[in-house]
């Protein structure tokens, strides 16, 4: 006969179980993680100033695209998990289909989010955004199905933080932020089903294997996919040290307005060489610090942040007078 103690213990593994109840099909997995690690990577390839020059159409059409594939891929992901439970004869637990609204919710919000950013700013946050709305979405799930997958969830959220506070190149973290959908999800439910995770030492080294399969393919892809040299039918500008290039500056205000033709003089401080298309750049360019030159860069790879961070009006000799103060900075390789 059983003891009081082991009919304490198993009515405490029954009530643990019951409160752990949502499961995480593969199929689920796998479509998320691959339609949202391809939409983090390949958007902005789809939807960008070459293809919509107007902000606000563009802003349309991201969140028409957004909604799209995440309403296509709810209603999918719906279908397959209750074919999956009835094949097997189980029915949804309450709480995994409150949890799942809680995830559409997130993505809602995210795209609402970076539709806004086409209006107010903000960016260079968007893929540490959807880092953390992903981190967010897998930690309530795992507050309902196992432990390790809201440790997985936290390291998801961490990593999205410290990579917008550690300034990275936007190109950077859209790889980072794809590889977590699509490899993380998938590879965060394998570890949960194959990982002892009653054990926190086991828990907390299989977070770092997660990490590490995440991180190590991002920054191979940004290591192994250089931006194209220009070809020989390609012209370059040379823009030497002490060049100086006028900033003409277009503002759009009932308050304030400025002429037009009026330019502020830019003093190059390094030796640069910009790639032009038809007489225009084309947006790539790179430092010459040596013979032959360095690595060319894209301004759309991110490396590339312009930052004004302060704003102060004052008034000098009566005459009111306003001044900037921002930084422009270079994160690739010097």
């Amino acid at each position: 006969m059983r003891t009081h103690v082991e009919q304490l213990q198993s009515i405490q593994a029954m009530l643990a179980a019951g409160h752990r109840c949502v499961e995480l099909e593969r199929h689920s997995l796998l479509l998320w993680g691959l339609v949202g690690g391809g939409l983090c990577a390949f958007t902005d390839l789809v939807i960008n100033g070459d293809t919509i020059p107007n902000n606000t159409h563009r802003a349309i059409a991201v969140l028409l695209w957004l909604a799209l594939w995440f309403g296509a891929m709810s209603w999918l992901d719906h279908r397959l998990t209750r074919k999956a439970r009835l094949d097997r004869d189980e029915t949804l637990p309450f709480a995994q289909a409150q949890v799942t609204r809680a995830w559409w919710m997130l993505l809602a919000l995210g795209a609402l989010t970076t539709f806004a950013m086409f209006f107010h700013g903000g960016g260079i946050m968007v893929y540490a955004l959807w880092a953390v709305l992903l981190g967010l979405g897998m930690f309530i799930f795992g507050l309902f199905s196992r432990p390790l997958i809201e440790w997985i969830g936290l390291a998801t959220i961490l990593l999205g933080i410290l990579g917008l506070a550690a300034g990275l190149p936007l190109g950077t973290a859209r790889w980072l932020t794809a590889s977590a959908f699509a490899i993380g999800l998938p590879f965060a439910g394998w570890l949960a089903a194959h990982v002892d995770e009653r054990r926190a030492g086991r828990r907390v080294l299989a977070v770092a294997v997660w990490l590490a399969t995440v991180i190590v393919p991002a920054l191979a892809v940004v290591r192994l996919v250089p931006v194209a040299a220009p070809t020989p039918t390609t012209a370059t500008l040379k823009l030497p040290a002490g060049s100086v290039v006028p900033l003409y500056f277009d503002v759009d205000s009932p308050l304030l307005g400025i002429a037009p033709t009026d330019a502020l003089p830019m003093t190059v401080m390094r030796d640069t060489e910009v790639a032009l298309t038809d007489g225009q750049p084309d947006g790539r360019y790179r430092f010459i610090d040596g013979e032959g030159g360095g690595p060319w860069h894209s301004v759309k790879d991110g490396v590339l942040a312009l930052r004004i961070d302060r704003v102060k009006p004052k008034v000098t000799n009566g005459a009111p007078v306003v001044r900037m103060h921002g930084d422009f900075l270079f994160h690739g390789e010097q």
